[in-house]
């Protein structure tokens, strides 16, 4: 079974926990699945909902435990049915994307709605997302603007791109200066496509004075990275002479490597400078696409530095570039809510 991509945030749990719950917990952070699966269990099994989450996720992607979704979502089917927040927004998750369970927006959004109203960071920020895209809902900008407003912008450059992007593309909400200053935040946390949205920004004068070197080095920084948008940009820019100097072989060199990562445009660029050029031309344009590949890609410095953030902790090692299901659920990867009424409620009956 394919997994789906983990990355794990420090959970915020202010009540007190259950014996073994935190002996769990550390054992799944520090990666030894086996020992927090034993200490989860009798937890889950007991009506502990954050412990049926780990469990839940432990069986879904076989950590520590032989996988089996079945299990996975009978646990994690426990902890919804608790009102457990975070539980609803990986639920939802799965039925949006028809992972593990049939594909079903209606109930990925009646599931997210329910995270939300606990403040859940994941549920806000995907419903956003939904809402701006009119996936599955009616594209609302206001509504998208409404969820986007309710997640921590420090830990999540998706949503501070999505903003940006409203503002300067949204007729009725356009404001280029919350725009320009949504990406710069965005770009901090070095989102691609923030830097790109920046360099269009700098070099179509909006809301900023027009400014083409300051627009390059936006492109060129996301270029360097591999954003094939930058790199078709620059392509143009070179072809034109836009605010630099005409240069074909470098617009060649920028087309060719976008046209690598299969962006058709700028194939279809590429191919109409090839039909201008001689052979000796078309020699001098590869040797720049070797030039570029030596001395830029990779090898730019983001232009813009981060603000200091309060930490978030990361999963290492296997769990996290092989694909586990988010501990909090949701395709951005962000943390919960408050999670408030669910907690009150069992840890009243467990006190009992």
């Amino acid at each position: 079974m394919k997994k789906i991509s983990l990355f794990l945030l420090a959970l915020t749990v202010s009540l007190p926990a259950f014996a073994g719950f935190v002996e769990g917990e550390q054992a799944f952070n520090e990666q030894r699945y086996s020992q927090a699966f034993n200490e989860f269990l009798p937890l889950a099994n007991e009506g502990d909902f954050r412990s049926q989450y780990y469990v839940a996720y432990l069986y879904i992607n076989g950590y520590g435990v032989t996988q089996n979704a079945k299990e996975g979502l009978k646990y994690l089917q426990q902890a919804v049915d608790q009102n457990y927040d975070m539980a609803q927004a990986l639920m939802a998750y799965l039925y949006s994307e028809g992972k593990i369970v049939p594909e079903d927006k209606e109930k990925a959004i009646e599931l997210y709605q329910l995270a939300a109203d606990q403040n859940n960071i994941s549920a806000n920020l995907n419903l956003g997302v939904m809402y701006y895209k009119g996936d599955s809902v009616p594209r609302n900008y206001q509504t998208a603007l409404e969820y986007f407003q309710k997640v921590p912008l420090d830990q999540n450059p998706v949503v501070s791109r999505y903003l940006g992007d409203i503002y300067l593309n949204n007729a009725s909400l356009r404001d280029y200066s919350k725009a320009l200053q949504y990406y710069e935040l965005s770009a901090k946390q070095k989102d691609l496509s923030a830097y790109f949205s920046l360099g269009e920004m700098y070099r179509k004068g909006l809301g900023v004075d027009q400014d083409m070197s300051q627009a390059l080095t936006y492109y060129k920084y996301a270029a360097s990275q591999n954003y094939s948008s930058a790199q078709y940009m620059l392509g143009i820019i070179y072809a034109n002479g836009e605010g630099v100097s005409k240069d074909v072989y470098k617009a060649y060199a920028w087309f060719h490597l976008a046209a690598e990562q299969n962006l058709t445009s700028a194939a279809d660029a590429q191919q109409r400078l090839i039909k201008n050029m001689s052979l000796s031309d078309l020699d001098m344009a590869r040797r720049q696409v070797v030039l570029i590949q030596q001395n830029e890609m990779g090898k730019i410095e983001a232009p813009l530095k981060p603000d200091p953030v309060p930490q978030v902790v990361e999963a290492t090692g296997a769990a996290s570039g092989q694909g586990a299901i988010s501990v909090y659920g949701g395709s951005a990867s962000s943390a919960g809510g408050n999670s408030g009424n669910a907690k009150r409620r069992v840890l009243r009956r467990r006190r009992r």
